[in-house]
């Protein structure tokens, strides 16, 4: 809980955030890699841990661990749990444990996915867990913030099997979490991969280098529908900007502020330089981590069914909606194989056809030959083409004139008709030349309209 004067965090001399204001709202670090977006996430961390506003951060890509290593002095207390090198063995079966333990603690958590030992599915049960548990619980600890780095493997646009459940507690956190003192900032390189459920909820933005066309065209058109008055300057510059420098769009601003992001206090991984040793004073959490230790065992120690009791009391419809998304992308996959079928079915009549056409090409050519001399020969064939060779040269003037355009409509309308002749509506001859049709049969009359017959 945040127990001393609150420091306002200077990002340049024109942009200052408030960190209970930060801390309690959602945020997005956009960029792609290499422009500075994790420097970006891991220098707020360290803004909020100056305030005594604790964190906990997801991360795929291990580097986070490094807010222990200061570059002067010392790091900062954050417990690592995973990793190559964590504090504590991380589990998706132990990992709600050890947030839980955390929290009451007060300290900063890092779960640090990047291991060898946890899958992509790993991964979703482990933030599925630790959300809810949050969510549920953190409400009366204090104000706490959750970094989510690689938005996208949790809260992706397309949401894909397997994915329902950790999505469906993102996004309760996007909508309800500050209902339990908690708010969160995602970070990823491309806007378009997040949801755009949880994405718009955000209220500060700050975003990176982008070089993709669809990035790029995607955060110019949020950029419009909000009216903010430098969004040209902003995705015209997108592409060029330097390896931590972006634009920062804060709550309630209609016009983005571009900046350098300050120096930190903890080192960070140069991804240029993978084998640098990074020389610093670590953080000691020793007293953290067994003080941890001993509230997991006893957490452990609580028999499984009063746990899952306690999840009950705290969330009884979480059960019902688990086994509801599952029913649903079974569904989806029953859909999907059904498509599958579908689209080789009608593959398979595809090529049928046209192994049909190539089959028939040679005699084509003759058949319709033989069709063409049947027309020409039998005049009752019922074809336009009858009428226009072998009547229409009977007439001439405004006759064959008039002949021709009821050929090419079958159905006219006698003021219709005359318009598209150029003959006088009241006029002599067109009186002449229907009954002219009418006693070769060619045309017959219903109601106001003139039919040319099939003869």
């Amino acid at each position: 809980m945040v127990t001393k004067s609150i420091v306002i965090m200077r990002l340049s001399k024109d942009v200052n955030i408030d960190p209970i204001e930060f801390a309690s709202q959602g945020n997005a670090i956009l960029g792609i890699r290499d422009s500075g977006k994790s420097y970006t996430a891991t220098y707020m961390a360290e803004q909020l841990m100056e305030n005594q506003i604790p964190i906990i951060a997801f991360d795929p890509i291990g580097i986070w661990k490094n807010l222990k290593i200061g570059k002067k002095g010392k790091g900062f207390p954050v417990v690592v749990a995973g990793g190559d090198d964590g504090d504590i063995p991380l589990t998706p079966e132990n990992a709600d444990d050890i947030v839980r333990a955390a929290m009451r603690e007060n300290v900063s958590l890092i779960i640090d996915l990047y291991s060898i030992g946890l899958s992509k599915n790993d991964w979703k049960r482990i933030v599925e867990k630790c959300i809810r548990l949050l969510l549920y619980e953190n409400k009366d600890c204090g104000l706490r913030h959750i970094f989510i780095e690689e938005a996208a493997e949790f809260c992706p646009q397309k949401i894909n099997p397997g994915q329902g459940a950790v999505y469906a507690e993102i996004e309760k956190l996007a909508r309800m979490g500050g209902n339990a003192s908690l708010g969160y900032t995602l970070i990823n390189q491309r806007a378009e991969e997040v949801n755009k459920a949880v994405l718009e909820l955000c209220d500060c933005l700050f975003l990176h280098r982008q070089k993709g066309r669809h990035s790029i065209t995607a955060l110019g058109k949020w950029l419009d529908v909000t009216d903010t008055s430098n969004a040209k300057e902003v995705t015209n510059s997108l592409p060029s900007l330097d390896q931590g420098e972006c634009w920062v769009w804060m709550q309630g601003s209609h016009k983005p502020m571009r900046l350098k992001m300050p120096e930190k206090r903890t080192v960070h991984p140069d991804r240029k330089n993978p084998l640098a040793v990074h020389k610093g004073i670590s953080a000691d959490v020793g007293p953290f981590v067994e003080r941890m230790k001993l509230l997991l065992d006893k957490i452990v120690k609580i028999p499984v069914d009063r746990r899952e009791r306690r999840s009950e009391e705290l969330n009884p419809t979480h059960h019902k909606r688990d086994q509801e998304v599952e029913d649903l992308m079974n569904e989806c996959d029953n859909l999907r194989s059904k498509l599958q079928l579908e689209q080789s079915v009608r593959i398979a009549l595809e090529n049928k056809l046209s192994s049909v056409r190539e089959m028939l090409a040679p005699d084509f050519d003759k058949m319709k030959k033989i069709f063409d001399e049947i027309s020409v020969n039998n005049e009752s064939v019922s074809d336009d083409s009858n009428i226009r060779r072998i009547w229409l040269p009977k007439f001439s003037g405004k006759a064959a004139e008039l002949l021709e355009a009821l050929i090419a409509h079958r159905k006219l309308d006698r003021a219709k008709w005359c318009k598209l002749t150029g003959t006088v509506y009241t006029s002599s001859t067109f009186d002449r030349s229907v009954s002219e049709f009418k006693r070769l049969k060619l045309i017959s009359k219903q109601g106001n309209e003139f039919i040319l017959n099939d003869l």
